[in-house]
């Protein structure tokens, strides 16, 4: 249903191999928590790139937990209006990163989110 391809000015990002309707599980991956430490060092590492943050625990502090995505959703690109999102699921397991289309994807589309954190994208980009 989805590919990681190189795409134009942007580096590797996922396309639909197929139309995906509004709603669909595009994937389930696991996911590691990374409490936030003020030593940290994750975000001057390759790493930034592909962690997420909960826009809940951002908008309350910008030192929220970092959220690792063991799956094709840490290669979506950004978009101010995003065709996909992240639900994140906890069960017994632990936690997952349900890749959702918020609207109809077509084949060959691009499948993008919006970045919570976007802001600190052009702090990061002199560390990496």
């Amino acid at each position: 249903m989805i590919e990681v391809k190189k795409i134009p000015h942007k580096g590797r990002g996922i396309i639909a191999t197929q139309d995906i309707p509004e709603g669909a599980l595009l994937e389930v991956a696991p996911v590691e928590i990374f409490p936030f430490e003020p030593k940290q060092t994750i975000d001057e590492t390759g790493i930034f790139k592909y962690y997420f943050v909960s826009p809940s625990e951002y908008s309350k502090s910008k030192n929220a937990n970092r959220y690792l995505v063991f799956g094709l959703a840490s290669f979506c690109n950004h978009a101010e209006k995003p065709n996909a999102c992240v639900e994140w699921v906890e069960n017994e397991v632990g936690l997952w990163a349900h890749l959702i289309a918020d609207k109809d994807i077509n084949k060959g589309e691009e499948v993008t989110l919006f970045y919570t954190n976007i802001n600190e994208y052009s702090d990061a980009q002199k560390f990496v």
